[in-house]
């Protein structure tokens, strides 16, 4: 293995977000002078020799903004919504306080032209300057992906299975631009060019000049990493470590500090955040309304079906587990006849308690329709994890890792697993991943979208599938010689 050479300059990635700044200001300036000239064009009898300093005053104001709000963060692991959020929230801040400020201090007869001065300048500023941010992080993503202003990594570690997981986040992730030129290590790690022992440390950072060093152990003593950490510090090398609970729970970390003691919070999620809670809450009983309204002649249709199907109620009630363990009455349309086993019993394809006419609105999913009721009493959400049955969650919460971590949040009537067609019959295990990844990564341009794209997945197609694929991955197995374990299905229908 050669020492890595023509690595590029640490302090280039430092000009660049200067050169970022710079630019950042020139086009706002331009941008906001460019209307101003125009606006006095239009209103010729304005005339402030001070206007021009206030334009100058508030593109510094917005240059130290975007850097206070991270918008000149490292583009490696953020995505673009990271950065367009953030400069969405620049400029509204902004826009606010100068609004404000116009309303204070210029005349009245003035005060149309300002508005509409800023409000052209800052719209059109918020468009180019987000189209400047994508076109850099598509510029830099295509650099990295053909192994262009890389990041060399050097790896300290005692744990095969700590380096594989490192591993697979940068191999799956080549626009991180990540590459690890080898370890370092007193034990054995396959898939990895071994440089040296612990021992060599200080030679091996002489020798390979690494851009970062990153740490990664299951079980080492503070006096030996402080030994480690000194020499990455006298070597001028970054250090980075991989905790070892990295496993558990995958959500992006929070830092928090007990004094002088940092607290690694393990459930941190965004919606944590009140801010973001408010915004789902906001959207659920906006949507819930408007649903309700919207879907009231197809509610009034199949209340009229059941009724006339089979007899007992049009409503079939039922007590789910919801937000924080606690239990909730949830609403649907009665698609079954009324039978012993409402509360344990599963479904299946052709299950012979439900009614013709209950198999068709469970296939077009209009019994699901009064859960919007629930919504709008906060017991459950538009978006989020399908709540469970008290009776199944006990079950579960027993055999599959991380399943109760869905009920850290409202239930929702769809979800992330909902629109992959993970849907009655089907995996739980699969179901849970695609719950967590919902709730580690939550937006609200993400719930809008599940929600746009639940009326195409609205069809139960599931159920006529589920078999099949069992018999399929049964078959796959023997082919193999190995005894898959027990798959275990939810009942995410009414029973």
């Amino acid at each position: 293995m050669q020492p890595v050479s023509n690595m590029p300059s640490k302090s280039r990635k430092y000009w660049l977000i200067s050169l970022d700044k710079v630019l950042d200001f020139v086009l706002n300036f331009s941008i906001a002078y460019g209307f101003y000239f125009f606006y006095k064009t239009v209103y010729p009898g304005i005339s402030h020799v001070k206007s021009l300093f206030v334009i100058g005053l508030l593109c510094f104001v917005a240059t130290f903004l975007y850097n206070y709000y991270n918008v000149y963060s490292p583009m490696r692991t953020k995505t673009p919504l990271f950065f367009v959020a953030r400069i969405f929230l620049v400029h509204c801040e902004l826009f606010a306080v100068t609004l404000m400020g116009l309303y204070l201090i210029v005349p009245e007869e003035n005060l149309g032209w300002y508005t509409s001065w800023l409000l052209s300048a800052m719209f059109f500023s918020t468009l180019i300057i987000t189209a400047k941010k994508i076109f850099m992080i598509t510029v830099l993503y295509t650099l990295r992906v053909n192994k262009k202003s890389i990041k060399h990594i050097l790896l300290v570690t005692d744990s095969q299975e700590m380096a594989d997981t490192y591993m697979e986040e940068i191999l799956n992730n080549p626009h991180f631009g990540y590459s690890v030129i080898g370890y370092v290590g007193n034990l054995n790690v396959i898939g990895l060019p071994h440089l040296g022992t612990t021992g060599n440390l200080d030679r091996i950072l002489k020798e390979y000049h690494p851009d970062e060093v990153v740490m990664a152990f299951d079980n080492v003593r503070k006096k030996v990493v402080t030994k480690y950490i000194n020499i990455c510090n006298n070597n001028c090398a970054k250090v980075l470590f991989v905790p070892s609970i990295c496993g558990y729970f995958k959500s992006p970390r929070q830092v928090n500090v007990v004094g002088t003691l940092p607290l690694i919070d393990i459930r941190s999620t965004p919606l944590d955040n009140f801010g973001n809670q408010l915004c789902k809450r906001i959207l659920d009983i906006v949507g819930s309304l408007i649903l309700i309204v919207l879907t009231s002649p197809l509610m009034l249709f199949t209340a009229i079906g059941v009724k006339l199907s089979s007899p007992g109620p049009i409503l079939f009630r039922q007590i789910r587990v919801g937000r924080n363990n606690k239990e909730f009455t949830m609403y649907k349309f009665r698609s079954m006849r009324v039978n012993d086993s409402e509360q344990t019993g599963w479904s299946t394809e052709n299950d012979p308690r439900k009614t013709r006419f209950g198999a068709f609105i469970r296939k077009c999913a209009l019994d699901e329709l009064p859960q919007f009721f629930n919504v709008l009493k906060g017991d459950m959400s538009l978006v989020g994890p399908r709540p469970e049955v008290p009776f199944y969650v006990e079950k579960f919460k027993k055999e599959i890792p991380l399943y109760m971590l869905k009920h850290t949040l409202r239930p929702g009537i769809t979800g992330l697993a909902q629109i992959k067609g993970l849907r009655g019959d089907t995996s739980i295990q699969a179901r849970i991943n695609e719950d967590i990844n919902y709730i580690e990564n939550w937006t609200l341009l993400g719930d809008i979208r599940i929600l746009l794209l639940t009326p195409l997945h609205a069809i139960n197609r599931h159920e006529k599938y589920a078999k099949r694929d069992k018999l399929e991955e049964q078959k796959s197995a023997t082919r193999a010689n190995w005894k898959p374990s027990v798959e275990v299905f939810e009942n995410d229908e009414e029973e």
